[in-house]
């Protein structure tokens, strides 16, 4: 009888806890970041890639930039506005809550807020080459004839700086500390040199540092430090100009994502020594004193670029987007329908697949 009572309740509490992981299970699927696919938004339908449109997000919108017109799209895919664009030639940055649209002829630029309503403007600054928006409402503006312009929310003139010769790969402001910093390809020698040139808010040139035979390919400034990536390695400056730390890697990094926790795709691409010891492609995390986070060997190869989604990550090559954790762990696939250009995120409940003539805009179920 004591065995019967016993094995009875050892098969209640079994079908108890079977229950409650199916309970648990189910309830953990309604907190999943699950997106599906919201709307299409089709663009270059008239095959002139020669003004391409230019596409990027703000805070809660997708806005893009054609030939003839601009539009602003909603997080969910929805044409919000348009407006005529009088010039085929433009350049535009994105703001948080505005964007930057500027003539690049006559060099004309327009603050654009969520409305469409044109809310600053400044005529005649002369040929640029591209206009870009900083945190406080700065704006910079790289001239056609090398010089560095910088603009205040009003678009009036802060300060301007003749740059040195090269080709501008990137520049920053760090607004608390008053610097500017610029990325240059220098061109004048035989083998490559990247320049770190560092200017502050009254049009000084402070620092001037040699990056010997490499190619600098990106940037960020932190509090205490500016972080310059280049081919094979990390190198850390402070806002003198002086390098400070370095991080050197064995294998070519080919894609990035510079913030705080930095990311990097890691492949051989080069590598002329390549052997059965060589090591697989993989995918790294790095903390702002460049110190390894994690180190995976992503499900995804030949990686072009990603994104944060949240406090998950978004890779993606030509054939297939994935949003992965923190481990690499897969977490969802998105299957391409065309050849990927690119992707576009909105905080954590919204993104868009660029292809040649469209956007595949995605959303949370």
């Amino acid at each position: 009888m004591k065995k019967s009572l016993s094995l009875i309740v050892l098969l209640i509490c079994i079908l108890f806890v079977m229950q409650f992981e199916s309970i648990v299970s189910e309830a953990s699927k309604l907190f999943n970041e699950n997106y599906k696919l919201k709307n299409q938004i089709y663009f270059n339908l008239n095959n002139d890639f020669e003004y391409r449109a230019q596409i990027f997000t703000i805070d809660d919108a997708f806005v893009i930039v054609g030939r003839a017109k601009v539009q602003y799209i909603s997080n969910e895919g929805e044409l919000i506005w348009e407006k005529d664009v009088s010039s085929q030639n433009v350049s535009v940055a994105p703001g948080t809550n505005f964007f930057i649209l500027a003539e690049k002829k006559a060099g004309d630029i327009f603050v654009i807020n969520k409305q469409g309503e044109i809310i600053e403007k400044r005529f005649a600054l002369g040929a640029i080459e591209s206009v870009k928006s900083f945190d406080d409402g700065y704006v910079g503006v790289i001239k056609a004839d090398h010089e560095f312009v910088l603009l205040d929310q009003k678009l009036k003139t802060v300060c301007s700086t003749k740059l040195p010769s090269g080709i501008i790969l990137d520049y920053d402001l760090m607004a608390n500390r008053q610097n500017i910093a610029f990325l240059l390809l220098d061109l004048n020698h035989t083998e490559f040199n990247s320049k770190l040139v560092i200017t502050t808010f009254n049009g000084n040139i402070v620092s001037g540092s040699n990056i010997a035979e490499e190619i600098g390919y990106g940037m960020t400034l932190l509090k205490d430090k500016i972080v310059v990536l280049v081919d094979n390695a990390l190198f850390y400056y402070d806002y003198n100009g002086k390098r400070i730390h370095e991080v050197n890697i064995e294998q070519t990094i080919s894609s990035f994502l510079l913030s705080n926790d930095s990311y990097l795709y890691l492949n051989n691409q080069g590598n002329n020594n390549i052997t059965i010891e060589t090591p697989p492609e993989k995918l790294i995390s790095l903390n702002a004193q460049g110190d390894i986070l994690e180190d995976f060997k992503p499900d995804l190869l030949s990686i072009l670029g990603m994104k944060k989604l949240g406090d998950q990550l978004m890779i993606f090559n030509k054939d297939q987007v994935q949003i992965i954790g923190s481990a690499g762990e897969v977490k969802e696939v998105y299957n391409a329908t065309d050849e990927i250009k690119a992707i576009h995120v909105i905080n954590d409940t919204s993104f868009a697949i660029e292809y040649i003539n469209h956007l595949d805009v995605y959303t949370q179920k």
